[in-house]
């Protein structure tokens, strides 16, 4: 299955994006490119054009604003206009969550931008939940 990374004011890109790759590979997803966005315009762009050509999302960064910034906030008004099929949240013992939504046979990961926590999720439930989708599609 292919996927895309979009960083999104992340500093820990290349590292993270090792992590990423690492864990990916494993579960039968290939990683096509990566993109970055800082601010919540260019956010939505990359994320239009990487649902242009695949399958998964991954977006690393802004988890941890609390201002409007933050994916989170982000996302939640661009989905409040079409209704995804799941939104779950990852928990993550003593870091970052992670989310994740889904629509029709799309899927939109969000990661923390930290490499021990986001391979931490990807070795866990998250990984498990990644190769139900990947076989599903």
């Amino acid at each position: 299955m292919n996927s895309r990374i979009v960083f999104y004011t992340a500093a820990k890109t290349s590292y993270c994006e090792k992590a990423l790759r690492r864990c990916a590979a494993g579960l039968d997803v290939s990683v096509s490119g990566a993109r970055y966005a800082t601010e919540s315009q260019s956010l939505g762009a990359q994320l239009i054009e990487a649902f242009d050509d695949c399958d998964i999302v991954f977006v690393i960064g802004g988890l941890d604003f609390t201002d409007r910034r933050c994916v989170r906030t982000v996302l939640s008004n661009a989905v409040s206009r079409r209704q995804p099929d799941e939104i779950k949240r990852i928990k993550n013992e003593g870091g970052s969550d992670a989310c994740l939504i889904r629509s029709g046979g799309q899927l939109l990961v969000l990661l923390p931008d930290d490499p021990e926590q986001l391979e931490h999720l990807l070795k866990g439930v998250l990984a498990q939940y990644l190769r139900v989708f990947v076989k599903s599609a």
